[in-house]
């Protein structure tokens, strides 16, 4: 076998198994997801006064914490004049996230969180992976329903993709649009804190969607 060839199926195998080693790593990173869990738990607990915020990676750090009235009617802002149909809306949302994103993050520590969640890395103080961004944009999507800012969607719970090897596991949170019943996705986790979240319909998403230009699955 020519040198070049050897030295090309050499690589090929390295890569295979490092990525076997590392598939469990990414697996447990984004595939079971506590955020269900906590988003049952706190329900009926979470307002603005209180709500819980999850960090550094499937919500290990939990911290509460609240908006006043000054910073809820900024909120509100979001959403004057009310929205015409549900398109116009997921666009209000999109919005609303970011807006609260950086109300939050001086508080919670995450307004330093950068743009998708490097599994393998050491400090992850004030990161977000997708569990973490899944759960706390299913809670601020609940806020807002909570106070009638919604209306031409419900919030359903956080969605879920990957599991092979091409395509890591991944959450997002969800809003349903009640005319069609369509999904839409309300993904964080492809930017940085503060940035609108990106809003795609789940069966696209489902099927590996991910910003153009972006590394990240």
């Amino acid at each position: 076998m020519p040198e070049k060839t050897q030295e090309a199926a050499r690589s090929r195998g390295l890569r295979l198994r490092a990525a076997m080693i590392l598939l469990p790593v990414f697996c447990a990173a984004c595939s079971y997801s506590p955020a269900e869990s906590l988003l049952a738990r706190y329900r009926e607990q979470n307002d603005i006064s209180s709500f819980l915020v999850c960090s550094e990676y499937s919500c290990s750090t939990r911290q509460w914490v609240s908006l006043d009235d000054a910073e809820w009617n900024q909120v509100r802002s979001n959403f004057l004049p009310a929205p015409r149909n549900a398109a116009d809306e997921r666009e209000r949302i999109r919005s609303a996230v970011a807006l609260i994103e950086k109300l939050v993050g001086p508080k919670a520590g995450t307004d330093v969180d950068r743009a998708g969640a490097a599994i393998l890395t050491i400090d992850k103080r004030g990161q977000l992976d997708c569990i973490d961004e899944a759960y706390n944009t299913t809670t601020y999507l609940r806020l807002m329903d909570a106070d009638n800012l919604i209306a031409f969607h419900e919030i359903g719970e956080p969605a879920r993709r990957g599991y092979i090897l091409n395509r890591w596991p991944h959450n997002t949170a969800i809003v349903i649009e009640h005319e069609t019943g369509a999904s839409y996705v309300v993904d964080s986790w492809f930017g940085a804190n503060g940035m609108p979240p990106d809003v795609v319909t789940l069966e696209l998403w489902m099927d590996g969607w991910r910003p153009t230009g972006s590394s990240a699955s």
